[in-house]
């Protein structure tokens, strides 16, 4: 079983080639949901609608994010095996987690116990979307995602941090957001195509 990750900053293109990719490969990969937004969208409380936010309400997010998304992986792998399916592509992967907690990856490892070696050996390769917020901060927050809540300057540390979290990976490919939507997908769509064939 493959698991390729599909992460970035915020308003890098994530949905749209998640969508694009399952189009391409209908029957082949299965995906695995963003853990954070099912939380959001299913009850969790949301920053500036339920309550204000704070490090507490962000480090109670991040553990419940956490747990969820490796019984995620864990449930989709069951679904794949019984389909026959080898690649999961995952709405995120579990390292990014160390984007949102303060100290990053040694911190993020601590407190919620995850081997980093382990856990980035558990996917084969990291597809990284370059967010619009540092690419073309003037087109930033024009998306439609009704769960982001980052402003301008968050958005832009985030897409520093989130490299930072899965750094080292040995297939940490990194897709710039320069050239439009079409451009982005394409070259993600042919990612995971070479991987299908490996």
């Amino acid at each position: 079983m493959k698991k390729i990750v599909i992460t970035g900053g915020p308003c890098g293109g994530k949905t749209s080639a998640i969508r694009a990719l399952e189009q391409e490969f209908n029957g082949r990969l299965l995906v695995v949901p963003e853990a954070a937004t099912l939380l959001l969208s299913g009850g969790f409380p949301v920053p500036g609608r339920d309550v204000d936010w704070s490090q507490n309400w962000q480090d109670a997010f991040q553990a419940a994010v956490t747990k969820l998304q490796h019984s995620l992986e864990q449930a989709y792998q069951l679904i794949a095996d019984q389909r026959g399916i080898t690649l999961l592509i995952c709405d995120r992967g579990l390292l990014d987690g160390a984007a949102y907690t303060p100290g990053g990856r040694p911190a993020f490892a601590r407190r919620y116990g995850v081997k980093i070696r382990k856990t980035m050996q558990e996917y084969e390769s990291v597809i990284h979307l370059e967010s619009l917020a540092t690419a073309q901060p003037e087109l930033y927050g024009q998306g439609n995602n009704e769960h982001r809540f980052e402003p301008l300057a968050e958005a832009q540390a985030l897409e520093g941090r989130t490299r930072a979290a899965w750094s080292g990976h040995r297939c940490h490919l990194i897709i710039e957001n320069k050239s439009g939507l079409k451009t982005i997908i394409s070259a993600v769509i042919e990612t995971v195509r070479a991987r299908l064939s490996d």
